[in-house]
């Protein structure tokens, strides 16, 4: 069996599908002996991650660990391998991987045919992989295909593409859901003489159909402006600009009669309009827009939900600002991390066997836990108090419900005060979080937008669509680590069918366990899975996780979690940590620093 029969065995052209688990030795043994080092190569280069632009590509390795070690990288070819790459009839290959390997002695070696077969694959797989319902992945294929069809002047190839995206835009792009149609009309637009004519059209009908997805309508709105700006309509360009701000305002309006969380976002929302009317010439909104802000800021204290405990934070907060001041904004979000510390399944273990044998009365019996609506979710039975560790399943959920605790108050007291440090100190956007997630290993490939996005709404205090896109986003990631180290994430069923494991299982995978600290899995399963724990990923999915809850303080914790296991992969944080004589510094909390008397009624 030569290289192209084996290839073409262990290799389809379904999305996410190039993984280096696919090279079974029992196809390498079967090889004629000058394939075998080909063969060995190619494994290696499907490991290879990719970071995907409109105008560039970059090759990562998928894994990158503390101490220095990685997974394979593009740097890791020798002129040997590169020989060998472009001996081989690329025609021959299977498309996915025809793609990595054309688009590697391209970029790399500037391989001119290499880059026509490049630029062809990458169409080909966008038109065999995008479907109206079912785009996720496929914009990196059609950036690819533009950029590299541009570089060496394909101009039949962009023709076609071109074509395809006129008819989408004008056709489609208002009824598909998600992103999508924006990252298309985004990488069109920035062609240099594509027609943006029909664009602001398209878009107003894009607004006008989702005028309640914040996200989706602010990033509309802000493609129009750039179109009008390109089109050297600087007025029309003005004037979206002040419709954008006109948007926020009414937002904020229905935003701010929820409750206090909503007069708190509101408050993002007209500091948004705010700075628009200024740099639109609408100074007199400008203006009553802050008035108006003023008014609900002066009303947040009254929404305020009275406790049943009076809590003095001055030795939290005393601590807090001694340890932030003189830090830029980078260092800050490093002191955030350096402040949180994921607890030791064994430190919770113990904690509850302790409680469970000092007061054993106390935990008699079972409790239920209920939701937000009332709703029992789980009835959670007692330990056994002779032998607390005879279940572990059971133990386990006695310490996910243990840790909770821990980490609402955390989450409530440490972390909410170090973001509000944050928010009064720093003037920031979101291009200042780049360095958390750009080339980060763990984050998967095309996903750095959303992750970063999210991180700076969690920053800014909009934590309802922070937590909504995070939940979604570190399942996805630990499905990810999981799938390129081994694990199988998807069922058969007997009827040939497969879908993708529940999270709990993804979770359990012993090659996930064996790969990853089990400390971090553990802290993340009860937040995101486990009804002892916050259970926070099945609030999303199903859509009942209050606005409330998603600025409570397990929220809080779970997001302070995600920036924290996204620095452990970040060169920029490691440059950071290292550099940074301030941050080598750090002020310990005196224990009484934090005092929780109770309430007294008057």
């Amino acid at each position: 069996m030569n290289i192209y029969e084996a290839l073409n065995k262990v290799i389809v052209n379904k999305r996410y599908e190039l993984s280096a688990r696919l090279f079974d030795d029992k196809y390498r043994e079967e090889l004629i002996e000058k394939d075998v080092i080909l063969f060995d190569l190619l494994k290696n280069i499907s490991s290879i991650g990719t970071e995907i632009h409109n105008s560039s590509i970059k090759f990562h390795p998928m894994f990158t660990m503390a101490d220095g070690r990685r997974t394979f990288s593009v740097e890791d070819i020798t002129e040997e391998d590169f020989s060998m790459l472009e001996a081989m009839e690329l025609n021959r290959v299977p498309l996915v991987l025809r793609t990595l390997i054309s688009d590697i002695l391209w970029s790399q070696r500037k391989v001119y045919c290499a880059a026509k077969v490049a630029a062809e694959a990458y169409w080909d797989l966008f038109k065999l992989w995008f479907a109206d319902d079912d785009n996720a992945g496929t914009i990196d294929m059609i950036r690819r295909a533009v950029c590299i069809s541009i570089q060496i002047k394909h101009e039949s190839l962009f023709s076609d593409i071109c074509t395809w995206a006129n008819d989408f835009i004008i056709q489609k792009a208002v009824t598909i859901d998600g992103f999508f149609s924006l990252r298309v009309m985004e990488l069109f637009a920035q062609q240099k003489g594509y027609d943006l004519s029909a664009f602001p059209d398209v878009l107003d009908k894009m607004i006008s159909l989702d005028k309640d997805n914040v996200l989706k309508v602010e990033q509309a709105y802000e493609l129009k402006a750039y179109c009008y700006n390109k089109l050297k309509k600087s007025e029309e360009a003005k004037n979206t600009n002040i419709a954008l701000a006109d948007y926020y305002v009414r937002f904020a309006e229905q935003t701010v009669q929820r409750d206090m969380l909503g007069a708190m976002r509101a408050g993002n929302f007209f500091r948004k309009a705010i700075v628009l009317y200024r740099n639109s010439g609408e100074p007199q909104k400008a203006e009553n827009t802050h008035r108006r802000l003023v008014e609900v800021q002066k009303d947040i204290p009254k929404m305020m939900v009275p406790i049943t405990m009076e809590l003095d934070i001055k030795g939290v907060v005393d601590n807090i600002r001694v340890n932030m001041e003189g830090l830029t904004f980078e260092e800050s979000i490093m002191r955030l991390i350096q402040m949180f510390v994921f607890e030791k399944q064994d430190t919770i273990k113990e904690r509850v066997i302790e409680a469970y044998r000092n007061h054993p009365l106390s935990h008699l019996f079972g409790e239920n836990i209920v939701n937000e609506q009332g709703q029992t979710i789980l009835a959670l039975q007692p330990l056994d108090i002779l032998n607390p560790e005879g279940d572990i399943e059971l133990l386990e959920l006695h310490m996910h419900q243990n840790a909770l605790e821990r980490q609402r108050i955390v989450g409530d007291i440490w972390i909410k005060n170090v973001l509000l440090y944050i928010r009064n100190k720093y003037d920031f956007d979101n291009s200042m979080l780049e360095f958390l997630v750009k080339n980060n290993p763990i984050i998967p490939v095309g996903r750095e937008r959303i992750f970063q996005s999210a991180i700076s709404m969690f920053i800014r205090g909009e934590y309802y669509e922070a937590i909504h896109i995070l939940a979604p986003q570190v399942e996805n990631l630990f499905r990810n680590i999981a799938r390129e180290v081994g694990g199988l994430t998807v069922t058969l069923e007997n009827d040939g069918s497969s879908m993708e494991k529940v999270l709990s299982s993804i979770f359990d995978l012993p090659e996930l366990l064996d790969c990853y600290d089990n400390d971090i899995i553990f802290t993340f399963k009860g937040l995101l899975n486990e009804k002892a724990g916050a259970n926070i990923r099945n609030e999303v999915a199903h859509g009942i996780i209050s606005e409330a809850a998603c600025g409570s303080g397990v929220c809080l914790y779970f997001a302070a979690a995600v920036i924290k296991i996204l620095s452990f992969t970040s060169v920029s944080c490691y440059k950071i940590l290292r550099n940074s004589e301030r941050l080598k510094q750090f002020e310990k909390p005196d224990e009484n620093a934090l005092k929780i008397f109770e309430k007294r009624e008057k």
